[in-house]
């Protein structure tokens, strides 16, 4: 058994982009809309170095919404995965969650239902602990969203939430049932010190 980093890809490994259409911001659906974030490359070369199995766990509901293909999907990947490796960095599996419990009137039928995989469920990390072996107690999910912490926590997993907001700030103005997660950080540079150096940032559950 091995630990593993699971990781978001929206707003963690790249930003999200702005959608005029429906005025919020999204994931990028085509590939000169990637940006990596500064130092996700890096991020990823220093835990693979360290023994950690790098997983990407992400939802893509534009599947099932009819607003993302899995062709763009695939060529969103692609520049992401071109982008980290400027930085030396890259991840040993990716897993996606197609799924939306709809209603999505204009959408992808085959993907339009309730499922395990859609974070918070823990389906994605629980599966990829299977096929690869992980140890899911010694292992990290980080990401932006509540969702990510909820998922992380039920797998079994320590959890970073990697957000700019104050920890004060978080607690008074997030609904953190069931998804308080273990550490808070700003940025994967203070995760990569936290999991490699043992140096917790500024909170820590509990504390």
């Amino acid at each position: 058994m091995k630990p593993a980093v699971f990781i978001d890809r929206d707003g963690v490994l790249n930003a999200m982009v702005y959608d005029e259409t429906h005025g919020l911001l999204d994931s990028p659906r085509r590939p000169e809309q990637v940006e990596m974030i500064p130092g996700a490359g890096a991020f990823l070369r220093s835990v693979k170095a360290a023994g950690y199995t790098v997983i990407v766990a992400t939802n893509q509901p534009g599947l099932a919404k009819g607003t993302l293909t899995e062709t763009e999907l695939d060529t969103v990947h692609a520049e992401l995965s071109r982008q980290l490796a400027r930085e030396g960095g890259s991840w040993d599996a990716l897993r996606f969650c197609p799924h939306h419990p709809g209603p999505c009137p204009r959408g992808n039928p085959k993907y339009v239902k309730a499922c395990e995989c859609r974070k918070p469920a823990p389906g994605l990390l629980i599966e990829a602990a299977r096929e690869f072996g992980i140890d899911l107690a010694e292992s990290w999910m980080i990401g932006d969203g509540l969702v990510d912490i909820a998922a992380g926590r039920r797998a079994g997993c320590r959890t970073v939430l990697v957000t700019s907001l104050k920890w004060s700030l978080a607690e008074r103005f997030l609904n953190l049932a069931d998804a308080e997660p273990d550490f808070v950080a700003e940025s994967l540079a203070e995760v990569q010190r936290l999991i490699l150096d043992g140096r917790a940032p500024d909170k820590q559950r509990g504390g």
